[in-house]
């Protein structure tokens, strides 16, 4: 069984990355592809960074949560009874 993949793109933001993708690489590289190679060069793209930008947000996230966590808590000490 193939694992699935961590980012999942639906078909309507692929094709917008695609169409950027192909432009990108005929503007700047003056290299026209088509659409397979395009859709191979994306996979690749993702599979190589999605992760890394994935655990980034997460550890981006991490301080966020703690802080907000702890005043929760903070709070829900006020809030016993004697």
């Amino acid at each position: 069984m193939k694992n699935k993949k961590l980012l999942q793109l639906d078909k309507e933001e692929e094709e917008v990355l695609l169409d950027e993708l192909r432009a990108y690489m005929s503007d700047e590289l003056d290299m026209d592809i088509g659409n397979l190679p395009a859709k191979f060069l994306l996979d690749f793209m993702v599979d190589l960074i999605g992760p890394k930008i994935y655990n980034q947000a997460i550890s981006d996230a991490e301080p966020w949560l703690y802080k907000r966590f702890t005043g929760i808590l903070e709070d829900l000490s006020v809030l016993k009874k004697d």
